[in-house]
């Protein structure tokens, strides 16, 4: 699951860089007129301060999305030590189990050895 959140996150901020893309090539496209009617220079100029309130929101986005990337990935990061923790304690219970039955195993040999041995020397 994290590593999906992480994938997720990574394609927010990759969408937050292309909206930051299209509002810079937006803001290019529409350059200040050299020679204008004031109302038309106005009108340019307010749109292009528009399409630059656009493109710093943009970057707020974008900026939040990387921090949210750098977040998932700590919780990757977190999860797998819990996981490989999980894993090396489940190796020592399974290394523990093993000991325990093959002592159990080399005990019942024993005690057979030993029982063998009481009878022969009982005959």
């Amino acid at each position: 699951m994290a590593k999906a959140a992480v994938v997720r996150a990574r394609e927010d901020a990759s969408a937050a860089v292309q909206r930051i893309r299209a509002r810079e090539r937006d803001l290019d496209g529409r350059p200040v007129p050299t020679s204008a009617t004031a109302a038309a220079y106005a009108a340019t100029l307010t749109a292009r301060q528009a399409l630059a309130g656009e493109l710093a929101a943009a970057m707020g986005l974008a900026r939040l999305a990387d921090e949210t990337v750098e977040q998932r990935m700590h919780e990757l990061t977190d999860a797998a030590v819990q996981r490989r923790t999980i894993e090396k304690l489940q190796e020592r219970h399974d290394a523990t189990r093993k000991r325990t039955e093959a002592a159990a195993e080399e005990k019942a040999v024993d005690d057979l050895t030993t029982s063998a041995s009481f009878r022969e020397d009982l005959s």
